[in-house]
């Protein structure tokens, strides 16, 4: 008698499936499923593992049944991805058609009307056409960001200093109404050495990064800390690890790391992790998500690998 038992729960789902399959009729199956390769591995990141399966009795009399597994969980993501960027592209052309017009419209309506009216009528125009303005221009950067997932434009890799980016960065959100705090340890050796890659694509990760930070901190003011140094992942690398002091990756985003539109906060559009990990695979590295179980600082933690040059 065939005894399925495991000492990984993750697994129940596959046990029950062939369980399940050995108690039908006989004749041949397939069926795909997802399993959580990390769930009792206590691992940061759960990952989703996809599996198709495929069976069959073996003929005989002494009977018996193979099951043969096939690993797309690759495929499956690309499969997805595929599909994400063709419905980021519909959005971003139904979205953007109507923006000129409603634009146009609305400094019309302003330019015609300003000088006619006075008092509260002429505070209302202000205001209304502010409020067209500005949500104009919000709807603007998001297909900007949809078209930056759907279609990106092809890297400029030259040589650069990821510390350039980094204090490029770090420069512009450290003052000004919204200022945040950032302890920045850069290994010596690698603040100088050079790494071929697209600056401004760089630039444009830590910028999502830190703006993922500063919306999900509960005062808006995180405090970020950034750290470079040398790694043997990749076979020599640049390791640059985000860390924040904010409430950390929900679980949902965990288990469906960069997969867009996925996100937790009101009003955001879950493109930025997902156009950070392209960046990042334009660029060869690779890029991991957790949570700070150790640190000091408590919150998200994003560690990226980038090859450095032989």
């Amino acid at each position: 008698m065939l005894e399925l038992t495991t000492d990984h729960p993750h697994l129940a789902p596959l046990l029950d499936l062939v369980a399940g399959r050995l108690q039908a009729p006989s004749g041949e199956w397939r069926q795909e499923i997802q399993i959580n390769e990390h769930a009792n591995l206590n691992q940061p990141q759960a990952k989703p593992l996809v599996l198709v399966c495929r069976g069959s009795d073996l003929p005989g009399e002494t009977g018996g049944h193979v099951v043969v597994f096939d690993d797309v969980t690759v495929l499956d993501q690309a499969q997805r991805e595929a599909a994400w960027a063709e419905v980021a592209r519909r959005l971003a052309h139904e979205v953007k058609n109507p923006l000129t017009p409603i634009q146009l419209a609305a400094e019309r309506l302003h330019y015609k009307l300003s000088g006619e009216l006075s008092g509260e009528q002429a505070a209302l125009l202000e205001r209304a056409t502010s409020t067209i303005g500005s949500q104009v221009e919000a709807l603007r950067r998001l297909v900007d960001a949809f078209g930056d997932y759907a279609k990106p434009k092809p890297p400029r890799m030259e040589p650069m200093r990821i510390k350039d980016a980094i204090f490029e960065v770090v420069d512009l959100y450290a003052s000004g109404d919204q200022a945040i705090a950032f302890d920045v340890d850069l290994d010596p050796s690698l603040s100088t050495q050079p790494i071929v890659a697209d600056a401004a694509r760089l630039s444009q990760v830590l910028l999502n990064l830190v703006r993922n930070a500063q919306e999900a901190h509960p005062t808006g003011h995180p405090t970020i800390r950034i750290d470079l140094s040398s790694s043997d992942r990749l076979g020599g690398s640049v390791c640059w690890q985000i860390s924040d002091n904010g409430p950390g990756f929900s679980d949902e985003v965990l288990a469906r790391a960069f997969e867009p539109y996925v996100t937790t906060k009101p009003g955001g559009t879950g493109l930025g992790l997902a156009i950070v990990k392209r960046i990042v695979e334009e660029h060869g590295g690779e890029i991991e998500l957790a949570n700070d179980q150790t640190g000091s600082l408590g919150g998200a933690v994003v560690r990226i690998w980038l090859p450095q040059p032989t």
